[in-house]
């Protein structure tokens, strides 16, 4: 399992979130398994039943999704700007007997590939630690070639201003590595204006439980209590965007997702 280490500039905040907690990842349900990779994998799953050639997954974490798309590929590249993640997914592709994974250390703005090199492109949960999602889009475009596809799945927020800005200032709180979640309606524009064309979109959540959720970014309690108290005083729009329930001392809810298949054109 080879190893390249490439730019990883302007990564500093994800790596001092995720470095120390990579072990964390490597076993949490929602990075191990949930709607979004199910609906992932169905949307880049080719029609003709034949492998892709070479892939490359942006943001791997400890390589779940990477790890799904060596069944859909030749080769499978994971990147990560953190080296304690990519020790994870190496250690995981290990003990799954992946032979046609390679790793990869970089951020998703500054790809290590040649252009017109890759034939798919994925990245799941991982868009909002993007310093600069434009940058990664124009990315994606260079190093896919014609016809290649981008298979995404991010966390979203809705189209209305108040719960934008509840969800993001919420996000940022409880991570300080994250930088953004995007409307639905920013993403298609930002693909459009780079000629990557939209060939399906689905609808996923990210089924969450408070207490985990926050202590897997080991959130110092101040901060966690005063974030409780949000959601429990969340308004009324994003309660119903994102189902918060209190539930047995604890608080579940969920984060909707957007995933989409496009083709460079």
């Amino acid at each position: 399992m080879v190893q390249n280490d490439g730019n990883t500039t302007g990564s500093g905040n994800a790596q001092r979130m995720f470095g120390p907690q990579a072990g964390v990842y490597a076993t949490s349900q929602v990075h191990v398994r949930d709607d979004s990779l199910d609906v992932l994998q169905k949307l880049a799953a080719r029609s003709d039943d034949k492998a892709y050639g070479w892939a490359a997954d942006l943001g791997t974490g400890a390589g779940f999704t990477a790890f799904a798309m060596t069944q859909l590929s030749d080769r499978v590249v994971a990147t990560d700007p953190t080296r304690p993640m990519l020790e994870q997914t190496r250690r995981l592709g290990q003990e799954r007997g992946l032979e046609n994974l390679g790793l990869s250390r970089n951020v998703a703005e500054s790809l290590p590939f040649a252009g017109d090199s890759l034939d798919l492109v994925t990245s799941r949960v991982a868009g909002h630690h993007f310093s600069d999602l434009n940058r990664a889009f124009d990315e994606v475009r260079r190093v896919l070639k014609t016809g290649g596809v981008f298979v995404m799945a991010d966390s979203v927020c809705p189209e209305d201003d108040e719960v934008d800005r509840w969800m993001n200032d919420i996000e940022l709180r409880r991570d300080f590595s994250h930088v953004r979640n995007r409307k639905i309606s920013e993403i298609n524009a930002m693909l459009a204006d780079r000629g990557l064309k939209v060939e399906r979109q689905e609808d996923a959540r990210i089924f969450l439980r408070f207490n985990e959720w926050v202590a897997r970014t080991v959130v110092p309690e101040p901060e966690a209590t005063a974030l409780r108290n949000d959601f429990l005083q969340a308004p009324a729009g994003a309660r119903e965007a994102f189902q918060i329930q209190p539930s047995n001392g604890d608080i579940d809810f969920s984060w909707p997702c957007l995933v989409f298949r496009a083709v460079k054109v």
